[in-house]
């Protein structure tokens, strides 16, 4: 929820104080949440703890070690945009490492019909439920960025 306000641009309008504060608790947050993924991924595969034999393999692990390492670049890239004071680019590493820690919740609706379905159940219909997770949430989050930056000119305003 914390996060969530940090893109509200109102809110980080009338209180920028509060939203530099805020930062400061969710980078190093942040950077917990992306680095247990990647040490999880790596250590409980080995250790057989992901489940039976079938249900995350080889493109699961490697979905989740890419994610973990573009979340835990994604924040530090925004780090050092804010201190360089690059607004722009903060914001938009900041969108992109918000979007992909919240994959999991994603993940949630994108597992519905693995759920629904057991006859699809596997290894190969697991790796894509879970990737359209962070797939959609990378893709929703690029849109956003675009959005964001691109120039409106004259009539073109009222496309937007």
């Amino acid at each position: 929820i914390l996060g969530a306000f940090q893109f509200a641009p109102g809110f980080r309008r009338r209180r920028p104080r509060w939203h530099r504060i805020a930062g400061r608790v969710l980078v190093p947050s942040g950077l917990l949440v992306s680095i247990t993924g990647i040490w999880m991924t790596l250590v409980y595969s080995t250790a057989g703890v992901d489940g039976p034999p079938g249900f995350d393999g080889p493109v699961v692990y490697w979905t989740r070690l890419v994610v973990g390492l573009a979340m835990t670049f994604s924040i530090l890239f925004g780090v050092d945009a804010i201190r360089k004071r690059e607004f722009k680019a903060h914001e938009a590493w900041m969108i992109r490492a918000f979007a992909l820690g919240m994959g999991a919740g994603t993940q949630v609706f994108t597992h519905l019909p693995w759920f629904l379905f057991p006859q699809i159940q596997g290894e190969t219909s697991r790796a894509i439920f879970m990737a359209a997770g962070w797939g959609i949430n990378a893709a929703v989050a690029e849109w956003l960025i675009q959005r964001k930056q691109a120039p409106l000119h004259g009539d073109n305003r009222a496309l937007w």
